[in-house]
């Protein structure tokens, strides 16, 4: 979504309440449902050396063999390419194509993996069953990612509990289900850094009851693997992109927890909604507002620098999509109050300490006490993000102090 400006920063109030009247109507929005087919999987071959996988073969493998090893596969699916990272989900099921087995029904397992792992070139020949050579960032039974690596566990890091369980019996489709596969692809979702996916575990008491099931690379697509998920999506998404003077080397940002707000843009420009996370190297930060469509300022603190409030009010809608960059010109933020670094990027100001929205000597005499004591740490006297106050801390404040930087807004 391009920026959206105003030329008139008051707006009328009767638009401004149509518009709150609009999003008051919109309460209930209808669900979505999506199939993901783009996944990653692999089976962990039961192997002391850690030397077999099978990252791109056609199919992958739970249970126990008739030579008693064990077999467990693993499979996780690139959620954000087809989720909005503010969606709430509301129902999840796994559906896979169960193609060859001597045994009969057997309880399968999906448990919520704990530590990443890689599938890569592998790829065993015939039926697959006892894998092949690793390669290169393979998951193996030893390895996370070969041959570097490693489980804390032999034969990977899993729940203790399952998040859903299937009786897999014949030849055919199976799916899974439950409440906790909901949770699981929402905390995905919120984080998708954690993101492991899921082990699938067989019967692993008896010889034979291995189970083989088509993977991604199976070549008839309808048997590969497909992850449904309903959300809906009834918030206001805002993605923001704001870097810090201090923390910011003229390529990336030391990352920090930034707050994003959402005010009203008519006096006294109430307080609608706010979030606080972690940015990212680029300062970038994706928001989620429980807001009605309507149009805001948005607002950004840092807990050492001068809050910054964007040009105009932006029209932002519930179930769409926008974007504000603050890094492009100074004009994106009310009265210019950004500092250019590094010719192409604009900052937010950094040094306002003690968070009064000015930057003085006050501030230049908290820096200066606790570098003359060696303070260091997630401190808020550590302007330049190295987490120590010193002299570099105390520079960028006298600079912003001499030049009578401050907060400027509506």
């Amino acid at each position: 979504m391009k920026k959206l400006n105003f030329r008139n920063i008051l707006f009328p109030l009767f638009l401004f309440s149509m518009l709150i009247c609009l999003g008051a109507l919109s309460n209930t929005y209808s669900q979505t449902t999506v199939n993901i087919t783009y996944c990653q999987d692999n089976t962990l071959y039961e192997d002391s050396n850690g030397q077999l996988s099978n990252g791109s073969g056609q199919y992958f493998f739970t249970g126990k063999t008739v030579g008693d090893e064990l077999r467990r596969g693993v499979i996780k699916f690139l959620l954000v390419k087809d989720i909005p990272a503010c969606a709430t989900i509301t129902n999840v099921s796994l559906r896979l194509y169960m193609s060859r087995t001597i045994s009969g029904d057997q309880d399968v397992e999906l448990r919520k993996m704990n530590k990443d792992w890689g599938a890569s070139f592998s790829d065993a020949s015939g039926e697959e069953g006892n894998g092949t050579q690793a390669e290169e960032g393979d998951a193996t039974w030893l390895h996370t990612f070969y041959s570097t690596e490693f489980w804390d566990n032999a034969g990977g890091d899993f729940s203790t509990d399952p998040s859903s369980v299937t009786t897999v019996g014949g030849v055919g489709y199976y799916t899974w289900d439950s409440s906790a596969l909901i949770q699981d692809v929402q905390g995905w979702l919120n984080n998708p850094d954690s993101n492991f996916g899921w082990a699938i575990l067989g019967n692993e008491r008896d010889a034979g009851s291995a189970k083989r099931f088509d993977s991604r690379e199976f070549g008839t697509t309808t048997f590969r693997p497909v992850l449904t998920v309903t959300y809906t999506n009834n918030v206001i998404s805002l993605y923001t992109a704001s870097l810090i003077e201090g923390f910011f080397d003229g390529n990336n940002m030391i990352p920090d927890s930034l707050t994003v707000s959402l005010r009203s843009p008519i006096s006294p420009y109430n307080f609608v909604a706010s979030e606080t996370k972690m940015s990212d190297a680029f300062g970038a930060i994706q928001s989620c507002f429980d807001a009605p469509t309507g149009s805001y300022y948005i607002v950004i603190n840092h807990r050492n620098s001068i809050e910054t409030w964007s040009k105009n009010p932006v029209l932002m809608t519930v179930g769409g999509y926008d974007y504000y960059d603050f890094t492009s010109s100074a004009s994106s933020a009310y009265g210019d109050n950004l500092v250019l670094k590094n010719i192409f990027y604009y900052c937010i100001y950094s040094g306002d300490v003690n968070q009064d929205y000015i930057v003085d000597i006050t501030d230049g005499s908290l820096v200066d006490n606790d570098a003359l004591n060696f303070a260091t740490g997630y401190i808020n006297t550590d302007v330049n993000g190295d987490m120590i106050a010193d002299l570099a801390d105390g520079s960028i404040v006298d600079n912003n102090a001499s030049n009578f930087v401050s907060k400027i807004s509506p």
